[in-house]
């Protein structure tokens, strides 16, 4: 029902209907009103009964006799004037001036007005507190015969007879005219499926400002023509309707219907740009205003360096901004000289500029804020991905690799001839090879994802170093180098956790074993310094170190391009994220050959 309704109410047709109507209304309200103009008609005959009572009875005759008394007298007329009309009789002391004696005028005492011994008295049917201005030594006496009020009564009647069906036919036209332009300012611009705001594509491409000009010029057209044609009706006006009074309200239709049209139409068209919130916005000052806007934002914005970088539109902004606001401070110097009153039009001007310098500048580092957050987001996105694809495969490859290193074992128990008992050996050292870098992954996978279990506690880091070297003791025989130790007498507490500290420290020494030149010596030194404890681990490479020390802790990253050692280049990286992850600090030089790995933790102090 409500569907129904919305679509009836605001069908394309009902709309030209209720303007259709709104248009006759006001037409033919104005040709009424230009009717009882033409034909002289009093409208105040429908609210007054008593012609007597009237305000034209008192402008009309009463103030017109007293004027064409005193005209009279004051032209020293006493000629007898032979209007019917009124009668009155009018002495100084000497002179008398009449156009009928005081018994006629005592006959028709009921419209009396007398002035007689500087006192008014009033007939039975006159308006009463009417005083004239009259020198205190008149004798002044004026009245209206019955049978001329009469006929001016029965006149009154007639008149409002005649215009009390065209005034509520007025009233009528004018409710219908304002219910039409209620209900077209309501429904313009929707549509009959949808309560969006639909601008028309030609009317209300004009601007709203002309739009109000063209309206203004239009009502002025109209009554500029509206009051020339009234005037040239008043002073022939003949009291009835003639071919010139037809001719002139033809013209007056005419008007009124096009002025009505072109009206209409520019305040719905107005309206809709009100709902659509668009009534200022579009219109010629605003598009100057925005134009000269934004030609002087331009060079504070972004819109001018639109293709440089973020820093580079900031670098220019910057410079711009020191050689608009150098001018207006010579301006300011040379108008204070002169003692100019546009003083305060550059003051004005830079609190402007400063205004919006600062404004573009803050909307620059916003962008570049959501810049950096959008790329740490992406880099930390693409990280979790890589976590997650190491964590799965890791763990998709222990259940099958356990299998594989199983059947190996069994093989190699088996009574095989030699040539597959070596081939058995190398399977089982492939494998368990494998192993190693498949849990690698896993571990660096967790520490990296932020899941890695720890058991934080109070070690001896010392005996922790210590441990590490007598457990790798057999390696480091074979590889052959000499370590030079160079650690504390006393032990060395930190709060950390202890097994992925070994692991840490059993990477590094692995690493350096694997990379360093035969022969070489490995240096491991601990050095305390304001609470920070460090452990740096040195060693010269046995080839050349063409990389930098951020790349050498990237994952599957190895030093050795040639890859003649084995490794899965995975120990830097996950000694790195332990060590992060165990409260401590990481970092690594290379200098030349040498290689050089710096472990720094808070000094714990029992």
């Amino acid at each position: 029902m409500v569907t129904k309704l919305r679509r009836f109410s605001r069908n394309i047709y009902v709309k030209y209907i209720a303007f259709t109507l709104a248009v006759l209304a006001i037409t033919i309200s104005i040709l009424e009103v230009n009717y009882i103009f033409n034909r002289n008609l009093e409208s105040e005959a429908v609210f007054v009964k008593e012609y007597t009572n009237s305000l034209a009875y008192r402008s009309d005759e009463l103030v017109s006799a007293y004027h064409e008394i005193i005209n009279q007298i004051a032209n020293d007329n006493a000629e007898i004037m032979t209007k019917q009309n009124y009668l009155y009789y009018v002495s100084d002391g000497e002179n008398v001036y009449q156009n009928a004696t005081l018994d006629e005028i005592m006959e028709n005492d009921k419209y009396l007005y007398k002035f007689i011994d500087r006192t008014w008295e009033y007939g039975e049917k006159t308006l009463k507190n009417i005083e004239f201005h009259l020198n205190e030594d008149y004798t002044f006496y004026l009245t209206f015969s019955e049978e001329y009020m009469a006929e001016k009564q029965q006149e009154w009647q007639q008149t409002g007879d005649e215009l009390r069906p065209i005034i509520i036919s007025m009233i009528v036209l004018v409710v219908v005219a304002i219910l039409c332009i209620i209900y077209l300012i309501v429904v313009t611009g929707r549509g009959t499926d949808d309560d969006e705001v639909h601008l028309t594509p030609y009317m209300d491409k004009i601007y709203s400002d002309i739009q109000l000009i063209i309206m203004a010029s239009v009502l002025f057209i109209w009554l500029a023509g509206e009051m020339n044609l009234l005037s040239n009706s008043y002073y022939n006006n003949k009291g009835f309707m003639g071919i010139e009074e037809i001719v002139h309200l033809i013209l007056v239709a005419i008007m009124t219907a096009i002025a009505t049209i072109i009206c209409g139409v520019i305040l719905l068209s107005m309206v809709r740009k009100v709902k659509a919130g668009k009534l200022f916005k579009h219109s010629l000052i605003y598009a100057i205003f925005a134009g000269f806007s934004n030609f002087i934002r331009s060079f504070f914005n972004d819109s001018r360096f639109e293709h440089f970088p973020l820093t580079k539109s900031l670098n220019r902004r910057q410079v711009i901004f020191t050689v608009v606001s150098g001018f207006l401070v010579f301006l300011t110097f040379l108008f204070t000289i002169q003692e100019s009153m546009l003083l305060l039009l550059p003051i004005f001007v830079e609190i402007v500029v400063i205004y919006w310098y600062f404004y573009e500048n803050n909307k620059t580092f916003i962008e570049i804020n959501q810049g950096f957050n959008e790329s740490l987001q992406e880099q930390m996105k693409s990280e979790r991905m890589k976590v997650d694809l190491i964590t799965n495969v890791s763990h998709d490859l222990k259940t099958p690799l356990t299998s594989i290193i199983s059947y190996v074992d069994l093989l190699s128990k088996e009574d095989l001839p030699e040539s597959a008992q070596d081939y058995v050996n190398i399977l089982a050292d492939k494998s368990y090879r494998l192993k190693n870098i498949v849990s690698d992954l896993f571990d660096l996978a967790k520490s990296t994802s932020g899941n890695l279990p720890l058991n934080m506690e109070n070690i001896d880091l010392k005996k922790l170093i210590e441990q590490t070297l007598g457990d790798m003791e057999d390696e480091i025989e074979k590889a052959g180098n000499n370590f030079k130790i160079n650690l504390p007498e006393q032990p060395v507490y930190i709060f950390s956790d202890g097994n992925k500290l070994y692991r840490v420290f059993q990477n590094i020494i692995g690493n350096a074993l694997k990379y360093s030149l035969e022969g070489t010596r490995v240096f491991i030194d601990m050095e305390i310094d304001n609470n920070i404890v460090s452990v740096i681990v040195k060693n010269t490479a046995s080839y050349e170190m063409d990389f930098t020390a951020d790349e050498v802790v990237q994952r599957f990253n190895r030093g050795d391009k040639s890859r003649t050692t084995e490794g899965s280049g995975l120990g830097l990286s996950i000694a790195e994220s332990y060590t992060w992850a165990c409260g401590g600090r990481f970092a690594i030089k290379i200098d030349g050959d040498q290689f050089k790995v710096k472990l720094g933790f808070k000094l714990n102090i029992i």
